[in-house]
Parts: structure tokens; C-alpha cells; sequence
């Protein structure tokens, strides 16, 4: 089929498409709404699908397969959905999978945004330059349940209003500056809850940092907590000023557990509470979360390649500690995002498992294509 393009269309949507051999881009839509985009398929063309200047928008179940440039290019959207999309490596010069773009004006800024259960493919030995997932400038998004696969970085996240959880970011190697999870320009930015997360095999874990050591952008309120950082050359790298919090992370055969330079060094953010282990000791099983006729919820511990000294129980609602929840069980509210994560201890080495329960209305296609390994973590009461 050839490419379809689309201007100045509201409420047209695309379904079940396989474009092949377009000549530039395979999808675009350009001033458009309440659009739906499912099942379609484009392959063998310099770029994938784009998007610019609309709202309501809804890309799902979507894929590209040798497609050089951007997989999904956005630009001016809110209120997008992007979920259980398979976008393969793009090997193009300075291509990503997926990326969200302001083209150097405010007016491009997307808003409003999910992205969840997608495969973001890009390879380690790709051609590219760049990488898997780019936020530039974006604002209010939900990031979760995805694999996102790396480069010269994996997922760059430099905008504000930020929810990243229970993603795998891995193959940040390119460059000494590569990363894992970067907010990595010159601007300020706020607000990022990163917690949940598997960031693997990157030279930098996560990274709060700039193009230059002379830049003095500021990042306000990074919330990070309960990821597992493994086989980095450095777990968390800061050379911007930040403020809020790095705790109760695992940082599991890093060459470097923190990496602090210059404004990084002065920071008002508050490190503490995070934890090694060797790789010898894991967890097997999810600690499985159930929901009682009593009116509470209850944890189980789970299973571990050995058992553990000891075990801490913490219940959280939307990510956030709930203060003295420590027990195995809980009384639930109207309003909660409940979750639990547990900290055992093995010795000297601590490792952390999130409670989880079977999929229902939503399954990941991440989780369906066993890229990433965990189930439904968050419950809303």
C-alpha cells in the first residue's frame, strides 16, 4: 500500500495497513484530532510515521521493521497515547525509535502524554548516532511498562512533569557520556518520578547533565527511588545542581556507585539509603499483592535464590512512601495507586522486588514479546 498522508483531518483514522517501500514517510498526519491509528505496519521506507500539530491521538499496536529514520516523530500533540507499538532499530544518522520534538520552538512543545507497553528496539550496533526514546521539552508524561533498548543513550527525558516506573533502559554505550536515562540539556528542568526501573549495561545509569561543564541548568524536584542499576560504569552521574532525592536504589555490579562534578558537588538533593549487591543474590518471585474481602490488601514475600536475613515491607500510593505502612497487610482508600515494594537482605548484599498481580485490561506488548520480565504493579482502589 502507499504512503497515506494526511492534512487538516479530524476524527479519520488508519487501521490494519502494512505500507511498504514509501518513498519518505510511511503515516503522517498534520493538523489533525481525535485520531486513531492501530495495527499498521511500514516497512522498508526512510521514515516511519509523524505527527504534527494535533490532539487526541491514539498510536497503538503499530511497528516498523528497516525503516533508517525516526520510528514515531511527534511534534505539537496533546493528549497522545502511544502503547504496545514495536518499533524496530533505526539505523539513520541521528534516528531515534521515538521521539517527541520541539524543532527549537516553544510552539512544537508536545503535552500530555502516555507511552506504555511499546518496544523501543533500537540496537547497539546500529548505525545511529542517538537512540531509543526522546522526551525534548515535553510536558506532563507518563512513561511505564515499556523496553527500551539503547545507543548511544536509551531514553533521553529532558522535559518537565515526568512519571517514569517499571521500564527497562539498557545499551546506553556510544560515547563516555552515554546514558541509560538522561535529563541532559542546558535548560532547567522539574519535576521527574523515576522509580521502579531496570537500567542496565549503560555507561552512565542515570544522568543529570548538560552539554557542557560550564552550564549551570538547574534540575528541580528529581524524585528517584526503587530502581535495580546494574553493570554501569557509573549509576548515577551529576554535574547540574539538582534538588530532591536518590534512596533506597539497588546499584548491582556498577564500576562507580555516584559520580558528582562540579555544581553536581553542591547539590541540595538528598542521597541515602541506596544499596549493593554483588549479583549473587536475587529475586525468583514476585511477592504477589491480593486484594482481601476484608477490605485490606496483603503482600507475600515471595522468592529468593536464597532467603533473606531479613525483609522490609513498604507501601506506597502513586509512588510515595506511605509513612509507618510496613506490614504485610493494608487498609485501602478511595483514590489510592497503591503499590509495595519489599527490601531483602541477604548478608551484605540487599535486592528489592515490587509487588505484582496478573494483567487484566491492559498487557503490555513489552511484557507479551518476554522483554520485560514483571507484571501489573499498580492497583488503583
Amino acid at each position: 500500500m502507499p504512503a497515506i498522508l494526511r492534512k487538516k483531518s479530524h476524527g479519520v483514522s488508519t487501521r490494519e495497513q502494512v505500507i511498504d517501500g514509501a518513498e519518505d514517510i510511511g503515516v503522517s498526519y498534520q493538523v489533525f484530532s481525535d485520531t486513531v491509528v492501530e495495527d499498521v505496519v511500514v516497512k522498508n521506507s526512510p521514515r516511519g510515521f509523524k505527527f504534527h500539530n494535533g490532539k487526541n491521538l491514539v498510536v497503538r499496536r503499530c511497528e516498523t521493521d528497516n525503516v533508517r529514520g525516526d520510528g514515531i516523530y511527534l511534534t505539537k500533540t496533546s493528549n497522545v497515547l502511544l502503547e504496545n507499538n514495536r518499533m524496530g532499530a533505526a539505523p539513520g544518522e541521528g534516528a531515534d525509535c521515538c521521539q517527541f520534538a520541539y524543532q527549537n520552538s516553544d510552539d512544537n512543545i508536545s503535552s500530555d502524554i502516555v507511552i506504555r507497553g511499546n518496544l523501543f528496539l533500537q540496537s547497539p550496533t546500529s548505525s545511529s548516532n542517538k537512540g531509543a526514546l526522546v522526551c525534548d521539552k515535553t510536558r506532563r508524561y507518563r512513561v511505564e511498562y515499556n523496553f527500551i533498548g539503547g545507543k548511544n543513550f536509551s531514553f533521553s527525558s529532558i522535559g518537565d512533569n515526568a512519571v517514569v516506573r517499571s521500564n527497562i533502559m539498557r545499551d546506553g554505550r556510544m560515547n563516555d557520556y552515554s546514558f541509560g536515562y538522561g535529563i541532559g540539556d542546558k535548560a532547567d528542568h522539574a519535576g521527574h518520578h523515576l522509580y521502579d526501573n531496570w537500567i542496565e549495561n549503560n555507561n552512565r545509569g542515570i544522568s543529570l547533565s548538560g552539554f557542557s561543564d560550564q552550564e549551570r541548568a538547574f534540575r528541580k524536584d528529581i524524585d528517584i527511588h526503587d530502581n535495580i542499576i546494574s553493570a554501569c560504569d557509573v549509576a548515577f552521574f551529576a554535574n547540574r545542581p539538582w534538588s530532591g532525592s536518590l534512596r533506597r536504589n539497588i546499584f548491582m555490579r556498577c564500576r562507580q556507585d555516584i559520580l558528582l562534578k562540579g555544581t553536581g558537588q553542591a547539590t541540595a538533593g538528598e542521597i541515602d539509603g541506596n544499596f549493593h549487591n554483588d549479583g549473587s543474590f536475587l529475586n525468583v518471585t514476585p511477592p504477589p499483592l491480593r486484594f482481601n474481602a476484608d477490605g485490606k490488601a496483603s503482600v507475600a514475600s515471595g522468592e529468593w535464590t536464597s532467603e533473606p536475613d531479613e525483609i522490609v515491607i513498604q507501601w506506597r500510593d502513586k509512588g510515595i512512601d506511605i509513612s509507618g505502612a510496613n506490614r504485610p497487610s493494608i487498609a485501602v482508600e478511595p483514590g489510592m495507586e497503591l503499590s509495595c515494594v519489599l527490601l531483602a537482605r541477604k548478608g551484605r548484599n540487599w535486592m528489592l522486588a515490587i509487588a505484582e498481580t496478573a494483567y487484566d485490561e491492559f498487557t503490555p506488548r513489552a511484557w507479551q514479546e518476554k522483554k520485560l520480565p514483571w507484571q501489573k504493579r499498580y492497583f488503583s482502589i
